[in-house]
Parts: C-alpha cells; structure tokens; sequence
C-alpha cells in the first residue's frame, strides 16, 4: 500500500513538473521596443566604421538587422502615427503635427501598439518620445523628464541655457553642445535611469512586460556629454560625396528649415548653399557624439534586462523614426522623399529566432505593428496595414515584398509619392493628388546617393511607365506572394493639426509685429531670395529672385482669434517706384488657405498704412478644411511671378 501510494505521488509530481515546464516553454515573451528620433542608418554595424556603436552592433549580432527598412513618412508626427497604428499615413491623416482626425476619431477606436499589449495582459510602461506630442492611455504615468539634471530642456550649458530663453532653444542657440557632465544632465540620460529602474522591477513580476522606450537624440540640437565628443577625431570624419541638389529634380524635393532655426551657418548664408568643410565636420562631429550618447543609454537598457535575468526571454527592438540627411543633396533634416530621409535603422532580437543575420529584404517600419503581435503570439487587429516579416526572422533571405511605399507634402496641395524597389527609387509630385507636376526615378545600381534624376532620359520611358503603374497599383500589389492584406479602412480627411485646447494659451484679440531690436525674433523664417535685417527699428526685406519664384516668408508662432473681419494691417514703404505684388497665405495650425494677391501701392520711401481684408482666406479655409478659428502663421512672397530685385521696408505689422 505503501509503495502504491508512493508511486501515486510521484507521478502526480511528475504531472506538476511537467505541466509548469510547458507553462514555462510557452511563456509570452516581454518587449523592449527603443526608439531614436532622426538617426540614420549612420552605425558601425550599417557599415559606418568611424562611428563608436558598440552597444547597438551587440544587439545586431544578437539579432536580424534589416538593411532596407523604409519609413512612410519621414517626419516624427506622421512616421510615429503611422508605425505605433500599423497603419499608413493615408490612413491616420497625419502630417505634421498629430492631426485632428487621428486624435479625435482614429486613435480612439484603434489601440496603439502598447495600448493593444495591455489590453492583450502585458504590463506596460512608456518613456521619453514615444508619440509626437500626446502618450499612450495605460495603467502608468508617461516618464518624460521636463529638463536634464539641474540644466535646462535641451542645453547644460548656462549660457546656451540663457539663450534658449522659454522654448529652451532658438536661433540664438548653437544647433550643437559639448558639455563636460554626466548622461543624466540631458533628457535622455533621466529616461536611461527610469527605465532601467522599471527594467529592475520586473525581476520578481511574472506578468510579461512591453516597455517603450523614446530617446530624444541624435535630434536636433546636437547635444552630447563630452565625452561621447572624445570619441571622435574631427579631421577624420567623412563628408557627404552628393552635396548639391540632384541634377534635374524639381527645387522642392528638398527644403533647408532645419538648421535655420538655430545661430551659426546654414543653407540661405554659405556660398552655393553648402556649408564650408569644416563646419559640415563639426555638425557631423556632433551628430556622431549623440548616437554614441544613445548607443550608451541602449547598452544600459540591455545590461539591466541581463541583471533581471528577463533578457533571454525578452524581444528587442531598436529603430529611428526616419532618417537624416547630413549635407547630402545639399540638406541638413529630413522631410523628404530621398533614401537619407526614408532608410532608417531596424534591429530585432527575438528569442528562439536567427542570430547575427542580416536581410537585405524590402520592409516597412508600418509592418513593426503586426510583427511584434505575431512574434508575442497575439493576434494581430485586421485593420493594420502592415505584413509581420516574422517569417524573415526565420530566413532573412526569403522573397519578400517588391517594393515599399513613402510619401511627403509639400504644403498641402502637393504630395510627393515614391516607391522604392531593389534597383530604383521612383517619386511622383501630385498637385491635390491628382496631377502629376513632376516626376523623379533614380538608379540605386548605378547612383546609390541619388544624384541625377533620370526620369525624363527617353531611355527610361519604359521602367518610368513600370514604375508609375506599380506606385499607383498601390502596396497591396507589392505583398509577399501567398500574403494577403484585408484592411479596408477609409482615407483620411485633409490634414488639420490637433490643438489640445485645454491646454492651449488664450488667443489675442490681435498681434503686432514690430522691429526695436536689432535681430528679428523666432518668429520669422526666411527664405532663399529674401534677405531680412532690421535697421532702425525697420525691417528690411532685401530681395532678389528670378521669374516664377515661389519661395516665401513665414512668421509663425502667431496665436491670434479669427473672425470674418480679420485684418492685416501694414506699415510699409517701397524704394522705388516698380509696383509690388504681395502674394500671401493665412494658416492655421498647419493647414493653408490658398495664394490672395494685393497690389502694394507704391510710396516712395515715405512710411504708409495699408489693410489687408482677410476674410477672403478664411473662407478659402473653411471650404477645404473647416471654420478657420485661429490664425497660427502668417507667409508672403514679393513679386513671385517674374524676375524681380529691389526691397520692402516694415515698421510693423498687425493682424487682428
């Protein structure tokens, strides 16, 4: 009896045993999904050498590295919108910011990545920049620090500091910072510390965890500890071997905001539009110190999951939101069409999967959605647009999709809308999505740095035709044989910027502009053929651009109420007694009306008030998008219609 009781026991036991080592076998794995915002693919284990990425090269040797992952926009807002739903931008409606539509209508009815892990029993937690603006709705508090330790929101230095004034930063700020202090005296080295702690907490925690982890670099200013500086040798850094604009591709393939928007040089003050060697050396010095600064903060992510002992069972993944151009095409930012700006960095370590790979398949970073579900066993929502390339993490070299898909605006009544195969990169320019202005096709066989735009040779009439067939065919056309996509979901409306208005300061009654100071404020943003400086309390606008020029003037930052008696009121003079045709454009929150025109009298150098009705805009406005309620930005051009040089002069100008 004895011994039959005994052997019941034991195998009972052995049930047990059995039963938590399937548990164990089938355990959900956790996820640590990191985020940079503007890094390129500029890594060592992307094949730049001179960069000290030891960290991030870990994680690819552990892991699949995808040598063409392509966003769908490359712009933080609409990138992030688009991979954090699983949808494209079409679809969300963003642009630049977070649009109205996907705040109020989409994103309430579809779970963002973390959000749908929470709801599938992960316990999750969110740091740094994850969203472009709003975070997840979860059980926990969003981490992200204000400002660095005992410094300011971007800068440690004091007198960096000083300058930035309120916004933290400006065009009295250098767009770069060494600085001899610790990680934590940046924004990132605080999310670093945070989440590492939340990393430590899951050590006793068998519920599995999804953690989002956002870091602000390599973002422009390029601020970096000193000694991620250190590890660079100045002289030695290479510059871009295609700095001019690609030969024969329309002028607004590219635009130059981005380094205006700080002191130093910049694409409207250097000689030909590229700036001096060594300054691009030092930009690019800068931009290297930031990712080796991130590349540490990665490796402290990792270190902790070691420590945790969650590290064999945990997901990984390190991306960007969009890539970079750092002199190339003669740009310093993103926000184009090209493969700088769309080929962004994509490293996945999952466990039981491939080691040290890397697959030079087509994908896209619209596809993370549904890959992360497929891979933590969840299922994966039938709205999302994108393919799991789970089965590439099994064989990083089996066919895969033909083709991905990218887009940009240029306003909002131009698109760009390119596809990117394995030879070629093809972009069509759309006025309101319909005709085509331009087009652009580029070789990537024979012109990897995209420098002669080839779509008008007759030679390529043929794979011209191929491609523009295949663009508009769309991405269902370019799946994976065998996969099917059965999203149907609607296109989103016209782009108008979310404004949380709970949070938004009161509108003026009106807003005047004047010029006491000897420098223009962060208000204004110049253009190439508009040359502005303030003399005696006057703004001189110097200008001097050819026929059909449409480059413009913006003041932004305006926070002004609309109503259907809007006016703009200016102080002005001219120089000369040719007449002045004022082209302008009232804005609000991102969205334009379209181009009024108002003859400006000539007054021969004596001061005159003038009123600019601009009721007309407002009803432009509200027939494309809605009631204009503020006005956000106010932009002008001079005489864009023909061959013009001469000056405007500005002792201020209202708009109530």
């Amino acid at each position: 009896m004895n011994n039959i009781t005994t052997k019941l026991f034991l195998f009972f036991i052995a049930i047990i045993m059995l039963s938590c080592t399937q548990e164990k076998l089938y355990e959900k794995p956790n996820v640590l999904f990191i985020i940079s915002d503007d890094m390129r693919t500029e890594l060592n284990c992307y094949g730049a050498d001179y960069i000290h990425s030891p960290n991030i090269d870990n994680l690819a040797k552990n892991g699949v590295l995808f040598t063409n992952a392509y966003v769908q926009q490359a712009v933080c807002s609409a990138s992030r919108a688009s991979f954090l739903s699983g949808v494209r931008p079409n679809t969300t409606g963003t642009d630049y910011p977070y649009s109205k539509y996907f705040m109020n209508e989409f994103w309430p009815a579809h779970p963002m990545l973390a959000e749908y892990f929470e709801q599938n029993g992960y316990y999750t937690h969110t740091f740094g920049k994850i969203h472009h603006g709003p975070h997840d709705n979860l059980k926990t508090e969003h981490y992200f620090p204000k400002t660095g330790l005992n410094t300011g929101s971007y800068y440690a230095l004091p007198e960096n500091i000083e300058k930035g004034g309120k916004k933290g930063r400006g065009k009295e700020t250098p767009p770069y910072e060494c600085a001899d202090v610790p990680d934590e005296a940046y924004r990132d080295g605080l999310i670093a510390k945070e989440a590492v702690k939340i990393i430590s907490q899951q050590k006793e925690n068998d519920k599995p965890f999804f953690l989002a982890v956002g870091f602000v670099k390599p973002h422009l200013p390029f601020n970096a500890p000193k000694k991620y500086w250190d590890l660079y040798e100045e002289s030695e850094i290479p510059l871009s071997p295609n700095q001019y604009h690609p030969e024969n591709s329309p002028s607004y393939s590219t635009n130059h905001y981005a380094l205006a928007n700080y002191a130093g040089l910049n694409y409207y003050d250097s000689p030909d539009h590229v700036l001096p060697d060594n300054y691009q050396r030092k930009l690019i010095h800068a931009y290297a110190a930031c990712i080796s600064f991130i590349d540490a903060q990665v490796g402290k992510l990792i270190e902790s999951l070691k420590e945790t002992g969650k590290y064999d069972n945990t997901i990984i993944v390190f991306i960007s939101d969009h890539g970079w151009h750092l002199g190339d095409q003669q740009m310093w930012g993103k926000t184009t069409n090209f493969e700088n700006s769309t080929l962004a960095p994509l490293i996945v370590s999952a466990p039981g999967y491939e080691k040290g790979e890397r697959s030079t398949r087509l994908v896209e970073y619209v596809d993370l959605y549904a890959t992360l579900c497929d891979l933590a066993d969840i299922e994966i929502p039938e709205y999302t647009e994108g393919t799991s390339f789970k089965p590439l993490m099994e064989n990083p070299d089996r066919e895969w999709k033909t083709a991905s898909f990218s887009q940009f605006p240029r306003g909002r009544k131009m698109e760009g809308y390119s596809i990117r195969t394995a030879d070629y990169r093809y972009t069509e320019w759309r006025v309101r999505g319909e005709k085509v202005d331009s087009i652009e096709l580029y070789d990537h066989r024979k012109d990897a740095i995209e420098s002669v735009n080839i779509a008008y040779k007759k030679e390529n009439e043929s794979i011209v035709a191929e491609l523009s067939q295949r663009l508009n065919a769309g991405w269902k056309d370019a799946l994976p044989k065998g996969v099917l996509n059965n999203s149907n979901n609607p296109v989103a409306p016209p782009h108008v910027a979310y404004v949380d208005e709970k949070n938004r300061p009161k509108p003026r009654k009106e807003e005047t502009l004047s010029f006491t100071t000897g420098d223009l404020n962060d208000k204004w943003e110049q253009a190439e053929g508009y040359q502005l400086s303030v003399k005696n309390g006057l703004l001189h606008i110097d200008i001097e651009h050819p026929a059909n020029y449409w480059q413009k003037v913006s003041i932004k930052g305006l926070n002004v109420r609309a109503h259907k008696n809007s006016q703009l009121i200016m102080n002005y003079k001219t120089m000369d007694n040719t007449p002045l045709s004022f082209k302008y454009i009232a804005v609000s929150n991102g969205n334009w009306s379209q181009w009024l025109t108002r003859e400006l009298p000539v007054t021969n150098g004596e001061l005159k008030e003038l009123s600019i009705d601009l009721s007309e805009a407002m009803e432009q406005y509200e027939k494309e998008y809605e009631t204009m309620e503020y006005i956000t930005q106010f932009v002008f051009c001079i005489n864009p219609q023909e061959e013009y040089k001469g000056s405007l002069v500005l002792k201020s100008l209202t708009i109530w």
